[in-house]
């Protein structure tokens, strides 16, 4: 049998994550495609219609306890930050700009995929500026986001 006979396991994409803000929906989806490789999608609701894409790159590195992705689109009122952790994270929340902190919900471990899934919709004018993590065998880590030059609609 060669390398490319072997049977590759796949699964369906399941719910992993939502959240609600504004008017808006999000409802983050996780699957196996047919290369036995990690997909998710995020499918975004709202008055202007759905929309659902496939979010780049998910899975944290070996080492790593988090993987994160924003929804950025700059004509809703909200973005949504999608994290994916390590199996250690218990807890996570994102550290807005203010300094104020807003929890994101960890789903339980994905056996399929080793991995918990996370999202948070944040409001547009207050961006993230950390998330911090808390690993059960890591403790507390602050991972600072990189923020993008000055936007000029967002200047306080």
């Amino acid at each position: 049998m060669a390398v490319l006979d072997v049977p590759r396991r796949t699964t369906p994409a399941q719910v992993v994550a939502a959240a609600r803000c504004a008017g808006l929906s999000w409802a983050v989806r996780a699957g196996l495609d047919g290369a036995g490789l990690l997909t998710t999608t995020v499918t975004r609701t709202g008055p202007d219609g759905t929309v659902t894409f496939r979010v780049p790159g998910p899975v944290p590195r070996r080492g790593q306890l988090v993987s994160m992705w924003m929804d950025r689109n700059p004509r809703t009122p909200a973005l949504l930050l999608l994290l994916h952790t390590a199996p250690d994270v218990v807890h996570a929340s994102a550290v807005l700009a203010s300094g104020r902190r807003r929890y994101i919900r960890l789903s339980p471990v994905i056996e399929d995929f080793w991995l918990r899934f996370g999202a948070v919709p944040l409001p547009d004018e207050d961006p993230p500026a950390a998330v911090e993590v808390r690993s059960r065998f890591r403790g507390v880590r602050l991972i600072e986001l990189w923020r993008p030059p000055g936007r000029p609609d967002l200047v306080r």
